[in-house]
């Protein structure tokens, strides 16, 4: 019997080894600010410029300052998916 405790034991500590790696997969919050902030720049940029210093006057203005960024992402999408479909 104590020798599957031992057993346990020693994959115990081998799991919390792992979780104590430096290589970890997962990252701190605080790592990749800089990829994070190239991210979320264009968005600030986009809301400062488009909604805030050129106000659309009506709501079709505001339908077409809307959904044209996100007609490009999706078209940006589906070339993205048809790209590494044909990868594999």
């Amino acid at each position: 019997m104590s020798e599957k405790s031992d057993l346990n034991d020693e994959v115990l500590k081998e799991k919390i080894k792992v979780l104590f790696d430096e290589d970890n997969e997962i990252k701190k919050w605080n790592e990749g600010l800089f990829i994070k902030s190239l991210i979320l720049l264009p968005i600030i940029i986009f809301i400062i410029g488009l909604l805030i210093l050129n106000r659309p006057e009506n709501l079709i203005d505001l339908l077409f300052v809307v959904l044209y960024p996100l007609a490009l992402i999706s078209i940006g999408l589906i070339i993205l998916f048809v790209m590494t479909s044909n990868l594999k």
